[in-house]
């Protein structure tokens, strides 16, 4: 009779483990699946066209002063074309590294911020 009793104890301890392992499985898969929707949202040119207009705009004119000057000796044409272009893509580029800032912080584990990550257990 106690075997039975340990035996039911066991099995019971190995399904709560197994609803425990599904749980953090599932979480797991959601935050991938958040992340990689976040990264192919950062990767997207139309991301920054939507949210930056005037910058990708200044960008679009710049590419076009760049290559017209190309096709010609106009050096005035090609200087200002590549400057239009860098100033919208360091504009850019400093919108990026702001959001990837906040999505670092966000993936923090609060927990682990709070102590360093090791347990409190003082009560």
């Amino acid at each position: 009779m106690p075997s039975r009793i340990v035996d039911a104890r066991q099995e019971q301890a190995k399904r709560d483990l197994r609803l425990r392992i599904g749980r953090l499985r599932r979480r797991i898969d959601a935050r991938i699946r958040g992340a990689e929707g976040e990264t192919r949202r950062l990767l997207s040119w139309r991301t920054y066209v939507k949210r930056y207009p005037g910058s990708a705009v200044m960008a679009a004119l710049g590419v076009g002063l760049a290559v017209s000057a190309g096709l010609s000796a106009r050096r005035l044409s090609r200087w200002a074309g590549l400057r239009m272009i860098r100033r919208a893509a360091d504009q850019v580029l400093g919108h990026l590294r702001r959001d990837l800032a906040r999505i670092w912080a966000d993936s923090t584990p609060k927990s682990a911020t709070r102590t360093g990550g090791a347990r409190d257990d003082r009560a």
